[in-house]
């Protein structure tokens, strides 16, 4: 049987490089997300400027999804990478797509933000300059003053997210004591700070493991509007739903076991986007 090993796409700009690392490197991981990649794309790059920054596709996807990224890619004036993991080799889930991405990433920050543009491209360049204040996590929250959580339709969901969050900081109180957001999927993350070979997650709520993983990392949170997903159907379901609560159980008893450190979290400014085009800058 021949196994099918992962593809990876450099778009033309990447291959230009004279091998000097980015100042940003943006993880998207995707499955079955082939309606939103070219206007994702088209708007990280608009977002980002003069940033020298990275794009890192990590896909999972049994649609064409990868095909239609790596045709954005060669359009795109930021270097694109697209990294397919073939089915059956796909560890983690989400989770597992996004720590490839933080393995190959070139950039000393990374930026995680999913492909359905329920998280704005346009807090990108937000959650870079929060960086610059030396926080080794930039966390987009929908919770602190000026977040709001609009993305979510009906109140069923809207209930299983705020159990989700609640049964989180009470599972892990001293670990995410003061982030009001731990179950975002849009942060940015130094990669100094993170212990990668140590990390072995399941499901799609990564930043708690990182979180817990990495005790003394300093936490700014920066409030966002969570959107509408532009097309396609949310990947949440039951099943995420019960790997959640056992990877959950599984973080709280690892990090019992380990020596309990105070974290320093800020809010900082409030910014949220508003629309598609713009962000208020942080105060």
């Amino acid at each position: 049987m021949t196994i099918q090993q992962p593809r990876t796409h450099l778009s033309p700009p990447a291959w230009l490089w004279d091998g000097g690392a980015p100042a940003l490197s943006v993880i998207i991981p995707t499955r079955n997300e082939a309606d939103n990649i070219r206007p994702l794309l088209a708007r990280v790059e608009n977002a980002l400027g003069r940033i020298d920054a990275e794009v890192l596709i990590v896909d999972d996807s049994d649609d064409v999804t990868p095909e239609i990224a790596r045709q954005a890619a060669t359009h795109s004036a930021l270097p694109v990478r697209v990294h397919a993991r073939p089915a059956g080799q796909r560890p983690g889930g989400l989770g597992g797509a996004v720590l490839a991405g933080l393995t190959q990433a070139r950039g000393p920050v990374c930026v995680v933000m999913d492909a359905d543009l329920q998280h704005p491209p346009e807090l990108l360049e937000t959650l870079l300059r929060v960086s610059h204040t030396g926080a080794d996590f930039v966390v987009a929250s929908r919770y602190v003053k000026g977040g709001r959580n609009q993305g979510l339709e009906g109140r069923y969901r809207r209930a299983v997210s705020k159990l989700a969050t609640r049964a989180a900081k009470w599972a892990l109180r001293p670990e995410l004591a003061g982030i009001s957001d731990p179950m975002s999927g849009f942060f940015l993350v130094r990669r100094s700070c993170l212990d990668l070979s140590s990390l072995h997650p399941r499901g799609f709520k990564l930043l708690l493991e990182l979180l817990v993983n990495s005790p003394q990392a300093t936490v700014a949170e920066v409030p966002y509007t969570f959107l509408a997903r532009h097309s396609g159907v949310s990947k949440a379901g039951i099943g995420e739903g019960l790997t959640y609560l056992r990877r959950l159980a599984e973080l709280r008893a690892e990090a019992r076991r380990a020596p309990q450190r105070s974290r320093r979290v800020t809010t900082t400014g409030h910014a949220r986007v508003n629309d598609y085009s713009h962000t208020r800058p942080v105060q």
